[in-house]
């Protein structure tokens, strides 16, 4: 049975449980992970890695890796050295811009044949890069504030997730962690 490789986006405003919800599918799936965030003060418990030498990417458990967008020194390219695992891209505001939509385009065209499964998390539909939507085979929804319109052209089935967007707000008045997983064939 061939492999298939998940690209998945999960969305949602602060606090709604996109990070609690990620901890238990890393934890249940088993595979060493590493987590790319623009944050030093998130994922705390993870140790964190440089990604300067091939041994960095040779490891089981969790590790993270701090992305500072305006000083990065080949992060993204690195990843291409990843192999069977998960990559996290936390906080997607720091991966919009043009030099690092390459570098991500190669990694989600090859993840298959590197085994890998990339989660991509933001706040809102316009806080994640364009290019993930591309090769999305699923998007977990919470809590959305924003205004999806601007990622019409991007999304697989715009009207069904416009539709989720509103059940899944609507839902979240009873349970602020309510979400639902929008899967695309």
């Amino acid at each position: 049975m061939e492999r298939t490789a998940k690209m998945v986006i999960i969305l949602g405003a602060n606090g709604t449980g996109k990070t609690t919800l990620l901890r238990e599918i890393v934890t249940q799936s088993n595979q060493k992970t590493l987590i790319v965030t623009p944050d030093d003060a998130e994922w705390l418990d993870c140790q964190e890695v440089e990604l300067t030498k091939p041994s960095d990417f040779v490891y089981t458990g969790l590790r993270r890796h701090i992305f500072n967008p305006d000083k990065d020194n080949g992060t993204l390219k690195k990843l291409e050295f990843f192999k069977k695992g998960i990559i996290i891209f936390d906080d997607c505001r720091s991966y919009i811009n043009a030099s690092t939509d390459i570098h991500i385009r190669q990694l989600l065209i090859r993840r298959r044949q590197r085994e890998v499964d990339v989660f991509a998390v933001g706040h809102g539909f316009n806080e994640v890069p364009p290019v993930f939507f591309t090769f999305a085979t699923s998007i977990i929804l919470f809590r959305t504030t924003d205004n999806i319109v601007r990622r019409k052209n991007c999304l697989k089935d715009y009207e069904a997730v416009l539709q989720k967007q509103t059940e899944v707000n609507k839902e979240a008045e009873k349970d602020p962690h309510y979400f639902q997983i929008i899967n695309f064939s």
